[in-house]
């Protein structure tokens, strides 16, 4: 069935919506809705933007899925119990194929999954059979959403991968609840070495511990590296960069010579992804500790907890919003 208007929709309650129009009251815009999905973006994508968007969607639709792991990296990621998520009403701001989305749903949550690619269409069809799985296609610079509507929000390897990761990190900040939980973590860099000297290690990381100059050195060439490569993958079609990850892949197995690519997962086939994550998008942006850190107080959050991480700095930050 179609609808015209966001006023007919309560006379449905119990039917999931399909496809129709959302009609803004205030500003008189109409928002496609289609596959279950409403489109919220608020304006066309640059072309940068949309070679971004599009190359998630290809990402994730080649994706092997939902890994054993997956429960176990999201928690860690989150650095939160899972108990918390229990009950609450939770947002994956960027949430692709849904892999953290689902994993939080299991926990108990109430999940509103958001992303502005094509990624989220298989999503969809899950939240079709979960009430408490809300699946839209927004903008994280300008999420749709009602500001300190959410406990829980969470951006894990996202933010970076906009125009502007600050704007975007604001954005999202300001849906979380007073004492409500905000967790993000962005694409590391080497920075200066006194903040790369204290960036805490996960365990089994104790060489990096000890040679923590040569670490920095190696994350600095890798970064440079990495620049000169995405100066001619970015500008490549999407087939062409996908077929370029596969020796890089290939490289991720090999002892030293790993450190230099982009995964080291086990899976040869996500190791494929991970490298064409990395080398694939415009817009990719690298923060320190120190920077994300900033970010949260000056969004009115207390700093909770800082991201334990391997050699290549991963900033994330738990925080809380104050009151």
């Amino acid at each position: 069935m179609k609808f015209d208007t966001l006023e007919q929709f309560p006379v449905l309650e119990s039917t999931e919506i399909q496809a129709g129009r959302l009609s803004c009251t205030q500003c008189g815009r109409l928002y496609p809705f289609s596959q279950g999905v409403p489109d919220l973006t608020a304006a066309p994508a640059d072309r940068r933007t949309a070679k971004t968007r599009d190359s998630f969607a290809w990402e994730w639709q080649r994706y092997p899925g939902s890994l054993p792991e997956d429960e176990k990296i999201f928690l860690e990621e989150a650095q939160l119990p899972r108990e918390e998520f229990q009950g609450k009403v939770v947002l994956d701001a960027g949430c692709g194929m849904g892999r953290y989305a689902l994993v939080a749903l299991r926990l108990g949550a109430e999940v509103v999954a958001m992303d502005l690619s094509e990624s989220l269409r298989p999503l969809a069809q899950k939240a079709a059979e979960r009430p408490k799985l809300h699946v839209l296609k927004g903008d994280l610079l300008r999420p749709p959403l009602k500001e300190r509507a959410f406990d829980i929000v969470y951006s894990h390897g996202v933010l970076h991968h906009t125009s502007d990761a600050k704007a975007a990190f604001l954005a999202v900040a300001k849906l979380v609840r007073p004492g409500g939980y905000l967790s993000v973590w962005l694409y590391g860099k080497a920075g200066r070495f006194q903040d790369f000297a204290d960036n805490p290690l996960r365990e089994g990381r104790g060489w990096v511990a000890r040679h923590r100059r040569l670490a920095w050195l190696v994350v600095g060439t890798r970064q440079a590296l990495s620049d000169a490569l995405r100066f001619f993958t970015t500008r490549l079609p999407l087939p062409l960069t996908y077929a370029l990850c596969w020796p890089l892949a290939a490289a991720g197995a090999a002892p030293l010579l790993k450190y230099l690519t982009f995964s080291v997962h086990p899976d040869f086939k996500v190791r494929v992804i991970e490298n064409f994550d990395w080398i694939s998008p415009p817009f990719q942006s690298h923060h320190t500790k120190e920077e994300l850190a900033g970010w949260f107080r000056e969004a009115g959050f207390d700093v909770l907890k800082i991201l334990p991480h391997g050699l290549v700095p991963k900033p994330g930050v738990l925080g809380r919003r104050r009151a």
